[in-house]
């Protein structure tokens, strides 16, 4: 782990489950690589389109304030110095 930071592996807190690291970078993957909606993601996980509206808002103000996102680095994400938004095509 890089500056010995832990992995956060998200937990249950009552009615709600937390995101886990893994789980933010994969929301990322798929909004950068596979275009899909805040819908289409939260479907995929079983969650709310706020929580992945939530996480990939996080990842800019990250990359835009730090140049890279700490939950990405955690897992080794390719994609932790990039603005997560859909590529559109040429």
């Amino acid at each position: 782990m890089k500056y010995g930071e832990s992995l956060y592996e998200g937990e249950y807190r009552g009615t709600f489950r937390t995101v886990s690291d893994k789980e933010h970078a994969e929301m990322i993957r798929l909004c950068v690589e596979e275009g899909l909606s805040f819908e289409k993601i939260a479907e995929h996980f079983s969650r709310s389109s706020r929580t992945s509206h939530t996480h990939i808002r996080k990842q800019n103000r990250a990359v835009e304030r730090n140049g890279f996102c700490s939950a990405c680095r955690r897992v080794s994400s390719e994609l932790e110095s990039e603005i997560a938004q859909k590529k559109t095509s040429d």
